[in-house]
């Protein structure tokens, strides 16, 4: 008689390679992304803005706004200041002060409103003071996201970030337009849809002494 041996059949060398090498690059990926969100949410935000300048003229007029006019006046300004950037929000004056914009999470563009008081400084700045956040289903502490977007955002020189206060301060001392006016912050009363502002026009100097 003769006997029949059966030959068992195995997976071939190739095809197990695939599949641990996808495996890998995938726990590579998720890894990495997590060490790179780590990062960013745990590093405190640079504080680019250099030491307070103090405005110690008297101002040369007061304007008063409402919340619409401001909004738009803000609006412009990010429009141009953020138009070479890939990273975008807005900030809104309504019953509160809103900032809006995305941080990302394993990849994913994640929206977020983050709702703020304002309060007028004795010299004339604007404190925001963070009280709440929307930010989907997800519950995340307003800190770990202030984080996110002080190192990730783009802000001008004057706007600083704090994260462990959760504040955000408007050094309008050290704002200055192109034209050399400068702006303090009067009252801010946005129940009553009231912005009163002073205006400072850029100091003149004479020639020869006059």
């Amino acid at each position: 008689m003769t006997t029949r041996t059966q030959k068992k059949t195995k997976p071939t060398p190739t095809n197990f390679n695939i599949w641990k090498w996808l495996f890998i690059i995938l726990v590579a990926i998720i890894v990495g992304t997590g060490v790179y969100f780590g990062h960013k949410i745990t590093q405190p935000p640079a504080q680019t803005a250099p030491n307070e300048q103090l405005i110690k003229r008297q101002a040369t007029f007061s304007v008063n706004l409402n919340k619409s006019q401001v909004n738009d006046v803000i609006g412009y300004y990010l429009n141009h200041y953020l138009k070479k950037t890939k990273i975008k929000y807005t900030f809104d004056l309504g019953d509160q002060a809103v900032l809006k914009g995305k941080f990302k999470l394993l990849g994913y563009g994640v929206p977020f409103s983050i709702y703020l008081d304002p309060y007028v400084m004795e010299n004339g700045d604007v404190q925001l003071k963070a009280k709440r956040m929307e930010i989907g289903a997800l519950s995340v502490p307003i800190k770990v996201v202030m984080n996110y977007i002080g190192n990730s955002y783009k802000f001008p020189k004057w706007v600083v970030l704090n994260s462990k206060k959760e504040t955000i301060q408007l050094r309008l001392n050290q704002f200055k337009m192109k034209n050399g006016m400068q702006i303090k912050a009067k009252k801010i009363d946005l129940a009553n849809n009231k912005i009163n502002l002073d205006v400072y026009l850029p100091q003149v100097t004479s020639e020869g002494g006059q």
